[in-house]
């Protein structure tokens, strides 16, 4: 639609339109995505975007605008940006009214510069001629005598690459390149990489802006309030939302308002050569979902000095925003800086940063006690005696034979009570002295455990069968516990040759994971349980501070993220060593250690 402009609107003029930013024909700059028509050159072949013929000298830039001048079109053929899909409003002033261009020409002959408002009024073009021919020449043009002759703004620019004399008797090419207006612009000034892409799962995100995720609507990603122009733009061939002269824009997302109270943080890419601040603001318009119904909250945060001319990644825990109160009816977003800045924006979204864990990341320790020691039900370590079944039909819970690192392991799930039998072949343990098995659960608060004897009838209900059932309150959770119980605590287990059943119990509807049920003729110690293992972390989890312990001295620890990028590095020369990871991201991460020219690996989870 074409824009109308009335004299009277010259003070909105003033207050709203901003100087025009350079352009250069690069990705991710100005020129390159505008539509330049074509006029009195015959046929008009299009405006081309093509290498630069010459990238030395003052022109070392990548694309350039190519220009066919045909020998049958008119002495003032020439091209000009669209109102509609071209140049940002902009205000002519002592600031910008010098207006320069660079031109690679075969001939001598003048290149024309007009300036155009929306609706079409202009001076007469102001013509330059260039001095050399088969190199790159930048031209001046002063338009300081147009400042204020016009009440509306421009938004057009005219160029004439080869204003010939009339007729026109030969057809040429022309390349022009970096039209500039009072600053000059370098290719510092655009980035040349995209953003970086986000790597957290769709689940965990409520994503406004990005590539890599399905994004929720948005109604505005330029509110009319906002004080500043909006482009959407290509960067790497990644969508990419660019803000010129950026005071504060507005984003919206009134008609389907956000609710975040299940995020921890709020995340934005952001790059620009210019800026000296970047704010960034949250608005939740309360229970009532209006503007200034009384319930609103708001919270600004503001980033000083950021880096500049290089892709930023904001990660912010969403407790930053203090007077956000509320988080369920999120309707505006507001990024600010210092209101010349040209902005680059991508990836915005909401995410949730709590790390669940589900199940374990390491298989339950070996135990270290030699065969002869050992009647082992279920072990990888030992030789197992029969067991008839690991679920009997009476339990309440499921189970699931899975492997973790390559270990068997029985996983119980919604565990109430899994009955173990053994009553075909019932176990007499008589000659040991302790009952074990690990135990993982990241949900369980209590786990019980009950060792039934047959009796001599070696029959249920015979009236001589004896059982003991014992109880651990709130236990550790994410985390393989060594469970090494002295058969004397199970009191009321009176006989203990015709053991038939074992029954684990939990609080209903918990997962827990079982690995390593044995008897034993000695106590365990949780320091031999770990004998076999290269190293031992604790606590794991982990939201501070890591311990690793190794059998030997440990001469080299690093930590690597899931992309196999080095994140920490230490040398303890000790076979105990303390690292603080409170600085790393919440996530799973590798620890590598190397103990002479042993290397050995194992994850852990920072919180």
């Amino acid at each position: 639609m074409k824009k109308i402009y009335f004299a009277a609107l010259v003070i909105g003029f003033a207050l709203n339109t901003r100087a025009q930013e350079n352009i250069n024909f690069e990705t991710g700059g100005a020129g390159l995505d505008y539509t330049w028509n074509i006029f009195e050159n015959d046929t008009n072949p299009a405006l081309e975007y093509v290498a630069n013929p010459s990238m030395t000298g003052i022109n070392t830039s990548a694309t350039v605008a190519k220009y066919t001048v045909l020998a049958t079109g008119m002495p003032w053929a020439g091209c000009e940006t669209s109102h509609d899909n071209g140049m940002a409003d902009f205000v002519l002033t002592a600031d910008n009214a010098i207006v320069k261009i660079m031109v690679y020409k075969s001939v001598i002959s003048d290149v024309g510069i007009k300036l155009v408002t929306p609706t079409g009024a202009a001076l007469p073009e102001i013509k330059v001629p260039n001095t050399v021919v088969n190199q790159w020449e930048e031209l001046t043009f002063d338009f300081s005598s147009q400042i204020g002759f016009f009440a509306e703004p421009f938004d057009q620019v005219v160029v004439f690459p080869d204003f010939s004399g009339n007729p026109r008797t030969y057809g040429t090419i022309a390349y022009f390149d970096n039209i500039t207006f009072g600053v000059d612009e370098v290719m510092d000034d655009v980035p040349i990489t995209a953003a970086p892409d986000p790597t957290l799962p769709q689940e965990q995100v409520i994503s406004l802006f990005s590539g890599v995720y399905n994004n929720v609507p948005v109604d505005t990603w330029l509110t009319p309030w906002s004080s500043a122009a909006l482009q959407d733009v290509q960067i790497a061939g990644n969508d990419t939302k660019k803000y010129v002269n950026l005071n504060f824009a507005g984003i919206e997302t009134i008609a389907q308002q956000i609710d975040i109270n299940g995020m921890t943080h709020f995340n934005f890419n952001a790059w620009s050569a210019d800026f000296t601040q970047l704010r960034v603001k949250l608005v939740d318009f309360g229970a009532d979902a209006a503007f200034g119904g009384g319930d609103d909250t708001e919270h600004e945060i503001m980033f000083d000095a950021p880096e500049q001319s290089t892709w930023l990644t904001y990660n912010i825990n969403l407790d930053d925003f203090a007077n956000l109160i509320n988080r369920d009816h999120i309707s505006q977003l507001i990024f600010s800086s210092n209101g010349t800045s040209t902005v680059y924006i991508d990836n915005v979204y909401f995410s949730n940063e709590t790390v669940v864990v589900e199940e374990p990341m390491t298989a339950a320790p070996d135990p270290t006690l030699p065969q002869n020691q050992v009647i082992s039900l279920f072990s990888g370590v030992y030789d197992n005696v029969p067991v008839d079944t690991w679920l009997t039909p009476w339990s309440s819970a499921s189970l699931e034979d899975i492997q973790i690192e390559g270990n068997d392991t029985k996983k119980y799930v919604n565990l109430n009570f899994a009955g173990v039998e053994t009553i075909a072949q019932q176990i007499d343990i008589n000659e040991m002295t302790h009952f074990n098995f690990n135990a993982w659960s990241a949900d369980f608060t209590q786990l019980r455990v009950k060792l039934v004897d047959f009796g001599a009838d070696a029959a249920f209900g015979g009236g001589d069968d004896t059982e003991h059932e014992l109880t651990f309150d709130a236990p550790e959770q994410n985390t393989w516990l060594t469970y090494n119980i002295n058969l004397d605590d199970f009191v009321n287990l009176v006989n203990r040759d015709h053991i038939a059943q074992l029954i684990f119990s939990s609080n209903g509807n918990s997962t827990v994971y079982i690995d390593n049920v044995y008897f034993s003729t000695t106590e365990v110690s949780s320091a031999d349980t770990f004998t076999n293992n290269a190293f031992v972390v604790y606590p794991n989890p982990a939201t501070d501070m890591v311990a690793v312990k190794g059998n030997a001295v440990i001469d080299a620890i690093t930590i690597y993220n899931t992309l196999g990028q080095q994140v920490m590095q230490s040398n303890p020369k000790a076979e105990t060593a303390v690292l603080n990871v409170a600085s790393l991201k919440s996530g799973v991460y590798i620890i590598s250690t190397t103990s002479g020219k042993a290397v050995s690996t194992q994850k852990f989870i920072k919180q």
